[in-house]
């Protein structure tokens, strides 16, 4: 049965402990498998049928708490939420331009929790992005209103990737995409206590914006030759066998955040760079999830004590949207080099929920 179940397993790796409603038919035997048990008090071909079900019911994860649209609102607030760091940033003022990339991972649930079983986080977002920001001091207008253009950075961030690949037998496809500008404002001029790059804080900036993002993931793996162990009337033990079938989870979501921003950063020794800040988002992010056992022959074939077949199925689908808002805490860390900024980490954390995320980057700025 744990071979059967390798496929489900590997599906729902990202779908821990859901409601998962599977189909068992009523099994067909033959010869002494139709007997009456006296242990159990019903027929033979019963008990495999009950053995059976247990054996799926054991080996799905988590205790079945969390339903499939629960779990597409998870995946709505974290794929929302792996955006943050992408679009703007944080631990630099550039006079010209600056190119950077980014890959953010997210989750929702319990830090500690998911540290000793990954798969009980009730939601995951990735994201990803190219982004390109520019001074508007290159304009030829030195100020808007009260906005002056050499304090104000726009920037335009992006990513397509279309990964396909066979891993360990399971066929995966996926997209992942995202698109945003955003604008930074140095709302509050910073200080150089000590020249050089040795001691300076950077000031107070004010950073918002759009941002839109989709992932999805169509994945299916093959069931095949698999065996389960059960009982027969004389009190051996044989395998039930599986027909050739295939397991597939199909995940679709996306998200459009409106982000608010107060940002500030030190640099030290000229090559660390410490930052942090606070966040606001308004969101709107939908997650479709659809998970499949296409239908899965079983059977017994033993002449001594007679024959057995069955099917299993399951067919299970849900969506979840995000929270409509989201208020967030992040730091980072950079380390620098001449035009270069080798090493940048930020770490993102929802304030009143289970977010939390990782943004890993480096830059080339002027």
């Amino acid at each position: 049965m744990k071979k059967l179940m390798m496929g489900v397993l590997f599906m729902l790796i990202t779908t821990p402990g859901y409601t998962f409603n599977f189909n068992l038919g009523t099994g067909t035997c033959s010869g002494n498998l139709n007997n009456n048990n006296p242990s159990s008090g019903q027929t033979f071909c019963a008990d495999i049928d009950d053995e059976i079900r247990s054996q799926v019911e054991e080996n799905l994860p988590g205790n079945g708490d969390i339903s499939l649209g629960k779990y597409g609102t998870g995946v709505s607030n974290a794929n929302a939420f792996s955006q943050r760091g992408l679009g703007s940033d944080y631990a630099d003022k550039f006079d010209i331009a600056a190119v950077q990339v980014g890959l953010n991972t997210a989750i929702e649930g319990d830090l500690d929790q998911v540290q000793d079983d990954p798969v009980s986080a009730s939601g995951f977002g990735l994201g990803a992005a190219l982004t390109v920001g520019v001074n508007m001091d290159l304009i030829p207008v030195d100020k808007i209103g009260p906005v002056e253009m050499d304090k104000l950075d726009l920037f335009v961030s992006f990513m397509s990737y279309n990964p396909s690949q066979d891993l360990d037998g399971t066929e995966l496809e996926g997209s992942l995409s995202s698109f945003g500008v955003m604008a930074r404002y140095h709302l509050i001029e910073g200080n150089d206590f000590i020249p050089g790059n040795m001691l300076k804080w950077g000031g107070v900036f004010i950073h918002t914006g759009i941002q839109r993002s989709q992932f999805s993931i169509d994945a299916s793996r093959p069931i095949s030759e698999n065996e389960i162990p059960v009982s027969l009337p004389n009190g051996d033990e044989t395998n039930v066998l599986t027909g050739n079938s295939s397991v597939d989870l199909s995940l679709s979501s996306t998200s459009l955040t409106i982000p608010v921003e107060v940002s500030t950063y030190i640099r030290t020794a000229w090559a660390f760079t410490f930052y942090g800040g606070a966040g606001f988002d308004f969101v709107s992010a939908q997650t479709d999830v659809d998970f499949k056992i296409n239908n899965t022959s079983l059977s017994i074939d033993d002449t001594s004590q007679g024959t057995y077949s069955n099917s299993i199925e399951a067919n299970s689908s849900g969506d979840g949207e995000a929270d409509a808002t989201n208020f967030r805490a992040f730091v980072g860390f950079q380390i620098n080099a001449p035009f270069v900024r080798l090493i940048n980490i930020q770490l993102n954390k929802g304030l009143g929920n289970d977010l939390i995320g990782a943004n890993f980057g480096f830059k080339v700025l002027y």
